[in-house]
């Protein structure tokens, strides 16, 4: 018997092509190559180098799926679920609009607003870009131009999720934050007035146009990034009504539109007043296509007294709840603190300054700093668990672990003799010991977790002042100096813990809080 030809990665694109184009794929070898390359891993240039390479058995059956969706009419990047969009790669899911290349001329305009920004002499260029789908457009600005502060939304749970995805794949969690709600009402609204640039690319399809869209866009994207009304201009209306709110002066108002309504959107701009210029530019194929408007007024000039202080402050707080746990804000927090950071935590006894627990942390000794306190105290950990107290502490006495059972996680702080996992900077020096506590709060233990090291940590309070029991309460001083703030309202204690010293024979209570004394027994 005639030992059968192997499939080659000559012989899957050649077949491949033949069979998309034959089922009326208008581009069969750039799908082909595409599908090649998603499973093989390798780079379109690298197929054509590795043509005599055969595909295993777990790539041929990833093929045959591949091109079975892509036949049946699926978008490619659907199918392979990424897509080079200017200089960055997006994941790309159902559910969620496909970026289009005509939305890299609007990307080009919103850099022309943040450029003029930055040369008026803007100190933190500030974009807010309004229905963020992949984030191609928010996450294009963030890398094409560092230090840009970009805010971006989206209706869409799902367009959320994968916006964040495509943000934390591209390391852009410092400078972009991904914030749910419809248009602007998710925004802080301390940030109002303070944009340098507003940006969308809003559903803009007229009702009537949809249906005669091509299969593969009604088929498979989501009608409700796509249907923007009878004239399609409905979304983009309510973005012009908030557009003065949002806006520094001399801010740029950015937005993708039909090429049937690209000149009646500047009309509306002008009808509304407030705007020195609207201007519509075309797109790749010479389509009217960007709606370009500058609000009057000079970048350069001066914001209320307060307000960019107050919009820095903003930037730096997350809203969050302590039991029903958001995995965006662990995340957020865990980068933060492993790159040195600072942070505010609640708890479920007051707030709280922390750092991670790690050698040669400069953030240990900020902390100080901000609390105004002498370097030569400790700070209290955080831990995950209880396995927390034998790992970190030594000699811990049995009646130690029987108060952990009964109060962790709970608002009760065990001083111990420290282990060799404690760094020197971190155990008290005259007597070689270090204070843990579990918090009763999920969201913080999960932060630990994230983070995988202990949280050094002390109330959020210059020294001396009572400490923050709200987010409310925390002193603008500390808003300014942590690296963010994660307000989770009331803390459900609003009592400093109780601290015990487990180091001699029976337990003896340093300080009376959450928990009573006459509670407190070996």
């Amino acid at each position: 018997m005639a030992e059968q030809e192997p499939w080659t990665i000559r012989r899957i694109l050649a077949w491949t092509i033949d069979y998309l184009g034959k089922r009326g794929d208008e581009h069969p070898r750039l799908s082909s190559e595409w599908l090649v390359s998603n499973v093989t891993g390798l780079s379109r240039v690298e197929i054509y180098m590795s043509f005599d390479r055969p595909l295993s058995r777990e790539e041929l059956d990833a093929m045959h799926a591949a091109v079975a969706r892509r036949a049946a009419g699926e978008p490619l990047q659907y199918v392979t679920g990424e897509m080079p969009f200017r200089h960055i790669v997006l994941h790309c899911e159902r559910g969620v609009l496909i970026p289009r290349p005509e939305t890299e001329v609007l990307v080009d305009a919103a850099l022309d607003g943040v450029d003029a920004a930055v040369a008026a002499g803007v100190e933190t260029v500030r974009v807010l870009e309004i229905g963020t789908g992949t984030g191609c457009i928010a996450l294009s600005l963030a890398s094409e131009r560092p230090g840009t502060r970009v805010v971006a939304t989206d209706t869409s749970e799902g367009a959320v999720k994968l916006a964040v995805r495509n943000r934390d794949a591209l390391g852009l969690e410092d400078v972009v934050r991904v914030v749910p709600g419809d248009l602007a009402s998710g925004v802080d609204a301390r940030l109002a007035g303070t944009f340098s640039v507003l940006v969308s690319n809003p559903p803009y399809i007229p009702s009537a146009v949809v249906p005669t869209l091509p299969e593969e866009v009604i088929g498979y994207e989501p009608g409700l990034a796509l249907d923007g009304g009878a004239d399609g201009l409905d979304v983009f209306r309510r973005i012009l009504e908030q557009a003065p709110r949002v806006l520094r002066p001399g801010g740029m108002l950015c937005c993708e539109l039909f090429e049937d309504n690209a000149a009646q959107a500047a009309e509306l701009c002008r009808a509304q007043g407030g705007w020195a210029s609207a201007e519509v530019r075309e797109d790749l194929t010479h389509r009217p296509r960007v709606l370009v408007a500058v609000r009057e007024g000079g970048l350069s000039d001066a914001l209320p007294e307060g307000m960019e202080s107050a919009a820095r402050r903003a930037e730096r707080i997350v809203r969050a709840s302590q039991d029903e746990v958001d995995g965006e804000v662990v995340r957020r927090a865990a980068h933060v603190l492993l790159a040195g950071g600072v942070v505010v935590v609640p708890t479920d006894s007051v707030y709280g300054l922390c750092c991670t627990a790690t050698p040669d942390n400069p953030a240990h000794r900020r902390i100080f700093e901000i609390k105004r306190r002498d370097l030569a105290q400790t700070l209290p950990w955080f831990v995950a668990d209880p396995s927390g107290l034998d790992r970190y502490g030594r000699d811990v006495p049995e009646w130690a672990h029987r108060l952990a059972k009964k109060y962790w996680p709970g608002a009760l702080t065990l001083v111990v003799r420290a282990s060799d996992e404690v760094p020197a900077e971190y155990a008290q020096a005259d007597t070689g010991t270090v204070a843990l506590r579990v918090p009763d709060s999920d969201l913080v233990r999960a932060i630990v977790r994230e983070t995988g090291t202990p949280l050094a940590q002390t109330s959020a309070n210059t020294h001396g002042q009572a400490a923050a029991t709200t987010g409310a309460d925390i002193e603008d001083r500390l808003l300014d100096m942590a690296d963010l703030v994660i307000d989770a309202g009331p803390a459900p204690v609003a009592v400093a813990s109780t601290i015990v010293d487990c180091t001699g024979a029976e337990p003896r209570v340093l300080r009376e809080g959450a928990i009573a004394l006459g509670d407190i027994g070996a």
